[in-house]
């Protein structure tokens, strides 16, 4: 009977620990409930032997026993430095590939195409702010090819012109209390900008203007219009008398992909500037031949039209998230002439606009739209090409 008995608990020890190895999760309590299985469990069913009287069973018993003692430290020391490496190596992982909250602490990487304008100078400015404590400023300064000499090896040739802007940018950078890191390139400006910019996977790169006007498709330039219209990454136009302001982020919405992805683009940087933003759709009044003379008729299509700018809107701020306080419809003017207007209005801090045009031939790519708003835009602009590498958020 006091065999029986000691069996009995013996075999509901090592229950015990067996299920407490099945059921806990970490893996420190998982080596206490292998302890009830080594130790209390294993020396109860040693002296159950011990009642049968038996000298084989005892002899066998006391054997397993001491297997158990010796092998049970080792075991559990394996397996402990064994989880201790495991975690280890989970942290090392988790710091690799950081999640979205540690995204939002490392900033943005910006690229300023800096050449000693005004507007340049600006953009650097908004680029260490829009970078956060934690991101990086990049200037590139693109100067001609140098000429190729005729003898052999020579060391290569330092461009004085091109020292003395990265030198000026390094200074008006460090202004914001931020380092620099400069960039000198040769050759053509566009295809030298979009390079380094993909070299570095800029998050967004900034460029000054030096025209407006009426002939602002071309006085903006071939690298502004260029860079705007070829880049992989969203692009920050600085024009002349454009400065950031405090007003709202405004975004051109439309419907399509390319201004769902600028709205995109408008709530990161909202993020780090914390000026609000306002969804804008603009549209005109349809005319109807025939129709259009009757005024029931026109009473009509201004009701659809209203209730289509109201859905598209309604649509878009659930798409992203915005509170439909934020939507507003411009009617009666063009859409690029809209959103000018109302940015005007608002004094906002930035416009931006998606770009939906692309093909082979870089500095014709922006479409007129695009060059309408930086054309007469009150304060910078931001374009965001089709398939552009996404903000952090």
């Amino acid at each position: 009977m006091l065999g029986a008995g000691l069996l009995a608990l013996g075999l509901l020890l090592a229950t015990v620990g067996l299920y407490g190895l099945l059921r806990m999760s970490d893996i420190f309590h998982q080596l206490h409930a292998a302890g009830l299985v080594t130790g209390p469990a294993v020396l109860t069913v040693l002296l159950a032997s011990l009642a049968t009287g038996s000298t084989g069973i005892v002899t066998s018993a006391a054997l397993v026993f001491l297997f158990v003692l010796i092998t049970a430290p080792l075991a559990g020391h394996a397996i402990a430095q064994a989880a201790l490496l495991r975690a280890e190596g989970d942290a090392r992982e988790q710091a690799a590939a950081p999640g979205a909250d540690r995204l939002r602490e490392t900033g943005m990487r910006t690229l300023v195409g800096y050449d000693g304008s005004e507007t340049a100078k600006r953009a650097l400015e908004l680029a260490a702010r829009i970078a956060g404590t934690a991101g990086d400023v990049a200037v590139a300064h693109v100067a001609p090819p140098l000429q190729e000499l005729d003898f052999g090896e020579s060391p290569p040739v330092e461009d004085a012109e091109q020292e003395r802007l990265l030198a000026e940018a390094r200074a008006e950078v460090a202004r914001t209390g931020k380092p620099a890191t400069t960039l000198r390139r040769h050759g053509d400006a566009v295809e030298e900008l979009i390079d380094a910019a993909d070299e570095l996977e800029a998050d967004l790169i900034l460029l000054g203007a030096r025209g407006r006007g009426p002939l602002a498709s071309a006085l903006l330039g071939s690298v502004s219009s260029g860079v705007a219209g070829g880049a992989h990454a969203p692009v920050l136009v600085v024009g002349p008398d454009a400065p950031l302001g405090d007003g709202p982020i405004v975004v051109g919405v439309d419907g399509s992909d390319a201004s769902r992805e600028a709205a995109r683009v408008a709530l990161a940087l909202d993020r780090r500037l914390e000026l609000g933003i306002r969804l804008v759709h603009g549209y005109e009044l349809r005319l109807v031949s025939g129709g259009s003379a009757t005024p029931q008729m026109r009473v009509e299509f201004e009701r659809i039209d209203q209730q289509r700018a109201a859905q598209l809107l309604a649509q878009s701020a659930a798409d992203l998230d915005v509170p439909g306080e934020a939507t507003v419809a411009v009617r009666n003017g063009g859409e690029a002439e809209a959103l000018i207007a109302f940015a005007r209005n608002e004094g906002a801090g930035l416009i931006v606009v998606g770009s939906r045009g692309r093909g082979a031939v870089r500095s014709g790519l922006l479409g007129s739209f695009s060059q309408s708003i930086l054309a007469g835009a009150p304060c910078p602009v931001i374009v965001v090409p089709p398939g552009a590498r996404p903000v952090s958020p």
